[in-house]
């Protein structure tokens, strides 16, 4: 198929790519500007079909493993799978008023993440929510969720959820391992993979490619040592091997996704999402 001169000037520009990962910022010629607000509004859906295959290649390939399929049965139940129809998942579910997006800012964070980080804290019931970066997909848009597009706010990488009782001394050495990394557990390498926190807010400093934690605030207020909070990590089991290595940290859960949790959240007929907050600032 020919292209038009204006086509061969687009692809040669290489810009007009929309790229896998929420966290990409768009950056569109002028060619193609005036469809920018088509492309945001329907990059969450392109993310939604890719979890499906993700998903789906999961469930095929595991049961290949187990012997149960061989390949061209793992073939035929993947196609299945894929093409099944299922009317009632296009029933509203949650409804947002408003749109976030899922660009960082170092004086506030990720307002996206914000929201979903809030509402967890409330869904979990617990005074502090520290929350993994890839623990959300990215931008919530002003829309009717259905029941498959509000699943499809988690990431599907099997995160779970962890719980304990603790003092303020023993939370500021857990957000200090979230933003600063530990051996063995997962080391954030960029800014958009901070961890997200709710309950309180972070000041980190970035230097020398790497992050510190200067100080954590609750209620406006600096945390107290002899604070007592519950608090939730949200991470998968490999990201949260180190703390649960402690056993100093005495966590519980870790048995229940989150996507599940939050998927049953949502079909509670009750669901809303809250407020975005300013919940770092980074120097």
């Amino acid at each position: 198929m020919s292209c038009s001169p204006r086509k061969h000037h687009i692809v040669y520009d290489g810009q007009d790519i929309l790229s896998y990962s929420q966290n990409v910022s768009l950056r569109l010629t002028d060619y193609l500007e005036d469809v920018r607000p088509v492309v945001e509004q329907n990059h969450m859906y392109i993310r939604i079909a890719s979890n499906d295959f993700f998903s789906i290649s999961k469930d095929v390939v595991s049961r290949m493993i187990a012997g149960e399929y061989t390949a061209e049965q793992a073939y035929q139940a993947f196609n299945a799978q894929l093409l099944a129809d299922n009317p009632a998942s296009d029933a509203a579910v949650l409804t947002s008023d408003k749109g976030y997006s899922n660009v960082f800012h170092a004086d506030g964070g990720n307002a996206a993440f914000s929201v979903m980080a809030n509402t967890l804290r409330g869904v979990y019931d617990t005074d502090v929510l520290i929350a993994a970066a890839n623990s959300f997909t990215g931008s919530v848009l002003a829309a009717d969720y259905t029941k498959k597009m509000a699943a499809s706010m988690i990431m599907p990488n099997s995160l779970l959820a962890y719980q304990r009782t603790m003092n303020g001394a023993e939370l500021t050495e857990t957000v200090r391992a979230f933003v600063e990394g530990c051996e063995g557990g997962f080391t954030p390498f960029n800014r958009g993979s901070l961890p997200v926190v709710s309950g309180i807010a972070i000041e980190v400093k970035e230097e020398n490619g790497g992050f510190t934690l200067t100080g954590i605030k609750r209620d406006g207020k600096p945390l107290r040592e002899d604070d007592s909070v519950t608090v939730t990590c949200l991470a998968t089991a490999g990201g949260m091997a180190p703390l649960l290595a402690d056993e100093s940290r005495a966590f519980e859960g870790g048995d229940t996704t989150v996507r599940d949790t939050w998927s049953a959240y949502v079909s509670g007929g009750n669901a809303a999402l809250a407020e975005p907050e300013n919940y770092i600032k980074l120097r």
